[in-house]
């Protein structure tokens, strides 16, 4: 297992995926998206960079809710890690809300321990990422890092 220090943990973004976030942003009544976060590990600092935003087409959405494909993310997963040489992991899970700055609700927050209970993981942390409407892309997010013990 992958385990990143809790105290010093910093969490950046590649340009790619701030530009993949904005285009899920829900500015004109579209329907939530969401889907996985997939990133770089760097052990010696307890850093990651979050290279890829990835969407479930298959998901099930609408304008306050989005049910991810588990499935269809397992194997996007499987096979971006294996075609970047296995340097991607999978970080977290992410989702749109149709507000600016995006607070996450009680479902979120429950979703979020329980992934934590259940997913198995090659790391020690996974990461909740909202991303509201807001111009300003670094206001749009909202982020909750959850350790495993």
């Amino acid at each position: 297992m992958i385990k990143l220090n809790k105290e010093k943990f910093t969490l950046e973004f590649d340009d790619e995926a701030l530009n993949q976030l904005k285009k899920y942003q829900q500015k004109n009544k579209e329907l939530e998206s969401g889907g996985i976060l997939l990133g770089e590990i760097y052990i010696q600092s307890s850093k990651v960079i979050i290279k890829e935003v990835i969407v479930s087409k298959k998901a099930k959405r609408s304008l306050f809710g989005v049910k991810v494909n588990k499935k269809e993310m397992q194997q996007i997963l499987e096979k971006k890690r294996h075609e970047s040489g296995y340097t991607l992991y999978y970080i977290g899970d992410w989702h749109s809300h149709p507000e600016p700055i995006p607070t996450p609700s009680i479902t979120d927050k429950l979703s979020y321990t329980k992934i934590v209970k259940k997913v198995k993981i090659l790391t020690n942390f996974v990461v909740f990422l909202i991303i509201g409407n807001h111009e300003d892309i670094q206001k749009a997010i909202q982020l909750e890092t959850y350790f495993k013990d």
